[in-house]
């Protein structure tokens, strides 16, 4: 179990050169003026505070390595591992101080410490270990139910630091093939993701956002996000 004085946070608190940002606008009014003049889009005050979020500025980042830096030293829940283990999951167990693997296809019984589990059939099955870390890489988006899968975690695992990997609903491909009538997504995903709902989605289930970045790309268009969150009131 993480404690306070143990902690070093700054290991996850990236640092600039930050990524160019978008074409500036003094005010959301002179971007409500140009897009209005476009003929796109008639910005009024009640749409701004609803629909505009500015992203903040947010680092790019190597996905694996992220996760790997993460694991250095931990005792590490890792869901959705893969079965067979993926590379990944095998590249974390060579740094971790000990990792536990759950995935649904995995078989009832292993000669790994791998698990079967489904978090959206029975999410508080998960191992009941002491963990530093739990890894949710590309997984919320297969759920039916993430927050609920969230907030399991969360009643579950207190105390626990969680990276979720996530990818971009608005990445160049998605864009690229939508724009050709095709949708570029997994079949079994059920959901999309932006840096707006998921971080929302993480706070209305206890968490606290505290770092998090762009992977496979430029950003805002990247292939993905890699949130570093932490139960609220740790």
């Amino acid at each position: 179990m993480l404690r306070l004085q143990a902690r070093n946070f700054n290991r996850y608190l990236w640092s600039g050169p930050y990524p160019p940002p978008p074409p500036q606008y003094q005010s959301l009014d002179a971007l409500g003026a140009d897009l209005d003049e476009l003929g796109r889009l008639r910005v009024t005050n009640e749409y701004k505070v609803k629909q505009l979020h500015k992203i903040p500025d947010a680092m790019l980042v190597d996905r694996a390595t992220v996760l790997l830096e993460a694991s250095q030293g931990k005792r590490v829940l890792h869901l959705g591992c893969g079965w067979p283990p993926s590379q990944l999951h095998q590249a974390i167990a060579g740094v971790a101080a000990h990792l536990v693997g759950v995935d649904v296809q995995a078989p009832a019984v292993t000669d790994c410490d791998i698990w079967q589990g489904d978090l959206d059939v029975c999410p508080d099955g998960l191992p009941r270990r002491e963990y530093d870390l739990i890894i949710a890489g590309e997984i919320l988006e297969h759920l039916g139910n993430p927050g609920n899968a969230l907030l399991s975690l969360r009643k579950l695992f207190p105390t626990t630091m969680l990276v979720i990997t996530v990818p971009n609903a608005f990445s160049e491909a998605a864009r690229a093939w939508v724009k050709r009538g095709y949708e570029n997504v997994n079949k079994e995903h059920t959901c999309w993701f932006s840096w707006k709902t998921l971080t929302e989605l993480v706070t209305r289930c206890g968490y606290l956002v505290l770092n998090w970045g762009w992977y496979g790309g430029p950003a805002y268009v990247a292939e993905g996000l890699v949130f570093i969150v932490i139960p609220k009131g740790v």
